[in-house]
């Protein structure tokens, strides 16, 4: 094989290789099932009896996911969310409260702001696994209290 033909295969190797890592979902991308165990609420909040979190895309030019909870009383609620991951907020819901992602390689942030002037905020990174997502975060009345909280959600 003269030299030419192997530096073409090797270059057309390497973009190949580019390729399906490119084509890869996020690490973020899955179906996380909330660690009760693990987590903290919000101290008066009832604790949910199941969570699931699944996210189908998580990057900067776009963020999908929908969460399924059920409550202490086996209702069920489904909230979901389509956007971009740049931190620019988008309105989510009728009475004017934004919410905004940004991502990055190593971790996924939130911010809602709601219209009665209170806030959640959050960040989320995986293990070095890549199996259990912890989110950090803190919610705000908009009246100076505030309370932390940690979410582990684990891969299934």
């Amino acid at each position: 094989m003269s030299i030419r033909s192997f530096v073409g295969l090797s270059t057309l190797a390497a973009c190949a290789a580019i390729a399906a890592v490119a084509a890869e979902p996020t690490p973020f991308v899955g179906e996380w099932h909330w660690n009760k165990a693990a987590s903290t609420s919000v101290p008066g909040e009832p604790l949910p009896h199941e969570v699931v979190l699944t996210i189908t895309s998580a990057d900067a030019t776009h963020v999908e996911w929908t969460l399924t909870t059920i409550d202490d009383k086996g209702a069920r609620n489904v909230e979901s969310f389509s956007g971009t991951g740049d931190g620019k907020p988008t309105t989510g819901s009728p009475d004017g409260s934004t919410r905004a992602f940004t991502v990055t390689a190593t971790t996924l942030d939130s911010v809602y702001q709601y219209a009665d002037g209170g806030a959640d905020r959050a960040s989320c990174s995986l293990s070095a696994d890549r199996k259990k997502l912890t989110c950090r975060g803190t919610e705000s009345d908009g009246k100076g209290h505030s309370v932390s909280y940690v979410d582990v959600y684990e891969r299934k």
